[in-house]
């Protein structure tokens, strides 16, 4: 718990966790050098562990995972994301356990492959930019999920297992349609 403001850049093996209060990036880069997963152990490589809270004004930057929400433990609320980049890990947010306690994130950026489990809670996106990234372009929500005035890259892909809504949101700079909603919902 509580606050934490970056004055430089950080480049590290180790996960860094948020239960409760706000990590700040103040327009640094989160570089994480270790980008393996050990299945075996269950070790969860990513940038950021939150069980709550805030992360704003922070570029996550490589890893497995850039953000992995783990609701599981005493500290639990919702976590909110404001101008936040993750690009150069595989998945830019990650929840495989939560309690319903949702996610929010405004004018930040998701480039690469985008999931979280139906126990994360209902999730919004709110003037957001999805694209490539480590070769991925997809998203697969498995929890409701609002998207308020997003960008779409040409090629990204929602494999939606759960609802999702569209407003003001656009694929490939064009506003989105029934017609090209289908080849951005598949």
């Amino acid at each position: 718990n509580g606050n934490v403001t970056l004055t430089k850049n950080v480049e590290t093996t180790a996960n860094l966790a948020l239960n409760g209060g706000i990590i700040d990036g103040n327009g640094k880069t989160l570089n994480k050098e270790n980008t393996t997963y050990n299945a075996a152990d269950g070790t969860v490589n990513a940038g950021i562990l939150p069980t709550g809270g805030t992360i704003k004004n922070l570029t996550v930057n490589n890893g497995m995972r850039g953000i992995f929400i783990n609701h599981n433990s005493t500290n639990f609320g919702k976590v909110y994301l404001e101008n936040v980049v993750i690009d150069g890990t595989v998945y830019t947010i990650s929840c495989d356990q939560g309690t319903n306690s949702g996610l929010e994130a405004k004018n930040s950026t998701f480039n690469g492959w985008t999931s979280y489990a139906a126990t994360i809670g209902d999730v919004k996106f709110v003037d957001c930019s999805f694209g490539e990234g480590q070769g991925y372009a997809f998203c697969r929500p498995y929890a409701p999920t609002e998207f308020v005035g997003c960008a779409f890259e040409a090629g990204y892909e929602i494999d939606a297992r759960a609802a999702v809504s569209f407003e003001n949101c656009t694929l490939n700079g064009e506003a989105l349609t029934a017609e090209n909603l289908a080849t951005l919902v598949t």
